[in-house]
């Protein structure tokens, strides 16, 4: 039974995660969201159903169109197992804690917002405000009523806080630099996680970025041969710190 469960869980989140890459793409390159079936970006063929069940397809295609066999990107089944482990968790954590189904609506709101933040930044450097500053006033509500486990008065000052410490150091990298170092779309992300999450919750979340984001963007820097001041998208590890210190905490 636990193992049916397990299977079904993952099954579903494989689903979710593939119907999160679609929002993501559309939305970011403002693509019609019902009007046009998924199509590959290089050649526009239709795929058919049979070419987009999640991971099960990529392998079968060997990770390539089937009409013009250019390479199909690595972030359609890395973030859909991301999600599906994503959502084993959540439910993990809802079923073994004392949860009311408001709370796991809004915690997969939450969760799903960092996924389609996260590949959209991948993808374009862009962060939809859809996804970030348009859901702090639904935090802030339902934390007024218990929901998200934090006060809504914590909720209020991890907004401000989420979004003014990376305002902050923003502004003093440009008066230092002449240079913008971060996005408005950063300062979004951060606020609304804020928002869901509270003070402690920013506060993880940008140490927790910060030092992922530095590690990981020098390797990447030195493997590439780009500049210092090569541009590189921080929202997915802010989005990976929220993640993190939502289950642990």
């Amino acid at each position: 039974m636990l193992l049916f469960l397990f299977v079904f869980l993952l099954l579903v989140g494989l689903c979710w995660g593939s119907f999160l890459n679609v929002v993501a793409y559309r939305i970011t390159f403002d693509k019609p969201f019902f009007t046009k079936r998924s199509h590959c970006p290089y050649c526009n063929h239709i795929i058919a159903w049979y070419d987009n069940i999640p991971l099960v397809s990529l392998v079968l295609l060997r990770g390539k169109c089937r009409t013009c066999k250019k390479p199909i990107s690595i972030i359609y089944p890395l973030f859909e197992l991301i999600t599906a482990v994503i959502i084993l968790f959540l439910c993990i954590k809802f079923l073994y804690g004392s949860f009311s189904l408001y709370w796991l609506l809004g915690a997969l709101i939450f969760l799903s917002a960092l996924i389609v933040a996260s590949i959209s930044d991948l993808r374009a450097m862009v962060i939809p405000q859809i996804f970030t500053i348009w859901l702090v006033p639904i935090w802030i509500s339902l934390s007024y009523f218990n929901v998200t486990g934090i006060s809504w008065r914590l909720a209020m000052l991890g907004a401000i806080f989420g979004y003014g410490i990376l305002w902050l150091v923003a502004m003093i990298f440009k008066a230092l630099t002449k240079k913008d170092g971060l996005g408005v779309g950063d300062m979004e992300l951060l606020c609304m996680i804020g928002a869901f999450l509270g003070p402690a919750g920013v506060w993880f979340t940008l140490t927790f970025g910060s030092i992922t984001g530095m590690g990981i963007g020098s390797i990447y820097l030195w493997l590439s041969g780009n500049g210092r001041m090569t541009r590189m998208p921080f929202g997915p590890f802010l989005a990976l710190g929220a993640i993190i210190y939502f289950f642990l905490c």
